[in-house]
């Protein structure tokens, strides 16, 4: 199930994950990046997505103890 209003930003190191409705904000650490027939996955330290929820901001999202996010490489593509 896609997540309605969540942004995430990358950045130095880190990964925000913002929902609409929500004062928080959650940050997870990057562990490691893989790019490998054009896609790229991003490995954090803590689980950001919920259990029902396969993407978040154009991100596909996986994983039980940690959250992999996962996109095709190359420009991102417009929300429909």
């Amino acid at each position: 199930m896609k997540a309605q209003g969540c942004s995430i930003a990358l950045g130095e190191g880190v990964v925000t994950v913002k929902r609409r409705g929500t004062c928080g904000t959650t940050v997870a650490s990057i562990l490691g990046t893989v790019e490998a027939d054009g896609v790229e996955v991003i490995c954090l330290d803590r689980l950001v997505h919920g259990i029902h929820e396969s993407e978040l901001d154009g991100w596909q999202v996986a994983g039980a103890v940690t959250t992999l996010l996962s996109r095709p490489i190359g420009p991102r593509q417009p929300i429909l």
